[in-house]
């Protein structure tokens, strides 16, 4: 079962980095006077960054849930009064928080930063609401619901970049050296041999 799993999340992984590799592509190009396509495309890549990060994050979470001895395994598999998703909201704010906090020790202990950025970049405070606006820009992408068009008080995608992309660009480098795979010679099984099949 762990092993499906492995190959499961790479495969969300690689999902995650060609949208997120492909968004950064065309932002590069756009101007406020871009084709609206390019426009679109654009957040589409951005959108689907977003939710793929997400499945797979909240997968990295579920594979690390230890049974034994574990009050987070208590609480996230209990009848709390904690619903599941506010639990992996709250979790996925932990771990941010605990990412930004490395990250900073590593620079006070004389290492460089990989991103080339200042300590102050992680000196701040991860906003309370990170992990439930990860959530809802992830189920909005997922479902029809007319925040897409139009957010009416609801956190909109452009306030998500401005606010949380710093936020993502560190969980995501932190996570790239482990589950970036070598696509070819990974084995993908029933991913990879799916076109084999029905050509």
């Amino acid at each position: 079962m762990e092993k499906k799993l492995n190959i499961t999340l790479a495969h969300e992984f690689y999902r995650c980095s060609k949208a997120y590799k492909n968004f950064n592509s065309l932002l590069i190009r756009l101007t406020k006077e871009s084709d609206i396509e390019s426009r679109l495309n654009c957040h589409d890549y951005y959108v689907d960054f977003i939710s793929h990060f997400y499945e797979f994050y909240v997968g990295i979470i579920e594979l690390n849930i230890e049974p034994k001895n574990n009050k987070f395994h208590e609480i996230y598999n209990s009848d709390s009064k904690k619903k599941k998703h506010e639990i992996l909201d709250f979790t996925i704010n932990c771990e941010v928080e605990k990412l930004f906090r490395n990250r900073k020790n590593r620079m006070i202990n004389g290492y460089d930063d990989d991103l080339g950025l200042d300590i102050k970049f992680y000196e701040i405070n991860i906003p309370a609401d990170f992990g439930k606006h990860f959530r809802f820009i992830r189920n909005r992408r997922n479902h029809i619901n007319s925040d897409r068009a139009d957010s009416e008080g609801n956190i909109s995608l452009s306030t998500f970049y401005k606010l949380y992309h710093k936020c993502l660009i560190i969980m995501y480098r932190e996570t790239e050296w482990l589950w970036k795979v070598d696509i070819e010679k990974f084995d993908w099984k029933e991913i990879d041999s799916f076109t084999k099949e029905i050509l």
